[in-house]
């Protein structure tokens, strides 16, 4: 393959709020260059200076691990807020003043649509609160360390379902796990379209139980050659090629518990989706104070739901916009 750079860029993706009833889909993807020669070890291993995948004993690192670990409601945003700003000052070169900013650099594409809703038009110019020293000193020694095996933080982007997106993108198609397979298509495919001469290497959570994507993979990129490397009960992996580049696709069981681009993806996708769900919460509670916010997921997002009706009668919003159709 001629022009092919020698490196390879490794590339995670993953999602957070599949199952909610309120809020978004955010699908996030993290990638970083791995020289040609590979590394010797393990992503955790080589990054333990500056990188813990334990909240215990982190002495001043970044935490990178499932998003579900490092988020909780005692704990709140602080470690998904510090890893996600800190990478952001690697690849981008600064940190997001507000929530706006954020989806600037993570989802340019996404912003036109989310101007639409009230309560991110007006409350996404919220300053994001946030140590500069900390962000800045965590983004320093994740930059360094990174340099010193010969690698880099390349990317890290989001594609983000709006509400009234996702429902108009399930209705047509009829199938929520197809449209997060489609959005997961449409990273790979922007990634990979970034650079003609480049070799990616992507990290997937594997979508429910498929462990086939052989159909889906041709429909999505029908202008490359695919070839089958392994169907098994944890891993589905492919590759796919061009005159130009090779691209291997990995469905990995647990790959955000594994992976460290696939974790950082993880923690990327929480992180924008619960500094979107409080815009929802403050715009509502501005308007009725007794309210309960939520975190949107089927039983308290349907308890948010009847307060509204209850308490809140006055308040009037577009329900296509506020509640998922499934």
């Amino acid at each position: 393959m001629k022009g092919v750079l020698t490196d390879t860029v490794l590339v995670g993706i993953d999602e957070a709020g599949l199952g909610p009833i309120l809020g978004p889909l955010v699908v996030s993807a993290a990638g970083l260059t791995i020289p040609g020669q590979g590394l010797k070890g393990k992503l955790y291993d080589l990054l333990a200076e500056s990188v813990g995948a334990e909240k215990k004993h982190l002495a001043g690192r970044l935490l990178i691990c499932d998003s579900k670990k490092a988020y909780n409601s005692s704990t709140g945003l602080r470690f998904l807020e510090k890893t996600v700003l800190s990478s952001l000052v690697c690849t981008d070169g600064k940190v997001p003043a507000s929530i706006n900013e954020l989806i600037n650099m993570l989802c340019p594409l996404c912003k036109a649509r989310l101007d639409t809703y009230p309560w991110y038009n007006e409350y996404s110019n919220i300053p994001i609160e946030y140590n500069r020293d900390d962000i800045a000193i965590a983004a320093g020694a994740l930059e360094k360390n990174l340099e010193r095996i010969g690698s880099s933080l390349m990317t890290l982007k989001s594609f983000c379902f709006d509400v009234a997106y996702y429902n108009e993108m399930v209705q047509k198609i009829n199938n929520k796990s197809t449209v997060l397979f489609w959005a997961v298509c449409s990273l790979i495919d922007e990634i990979i379209k970034s650079s003609q001469h480049r070799n990616y290497h992507f990290i997937i959570d594997r979508q429910g139980g498929r462990t086939k994507y052989v159909r889906q993979l041709r429909r999505m990129f029908s202008d490359m050659e695919l070839k089958v490397i392994k169907e098994s009960d944890t891993i589905s992996s492919y590759e796919m090629s061009t005159s130009y580049k090779k691209v291997r696709i990995d469905f990995a069981v647990k790959a955000d518990k594994i992976f460290l681009p696939a974790a950082l993806a993880s923690m990327t996708s929480k992180y924008l989706r619960q500094q979107l769900m409080s815009c929802i919460n403050s715009y509502f509670q501005d308007k009725c104070r007794t309210l309960k916010p939520t975190a949107g997921y089927w039983t308290d997002g349907k308890r948010f739901i009847s307060d509204l009706k209850l308490i809140c009668p006055a308040v009037k919003y577009d329900p296509a916009q506020l509640i998922r159709c499934r």
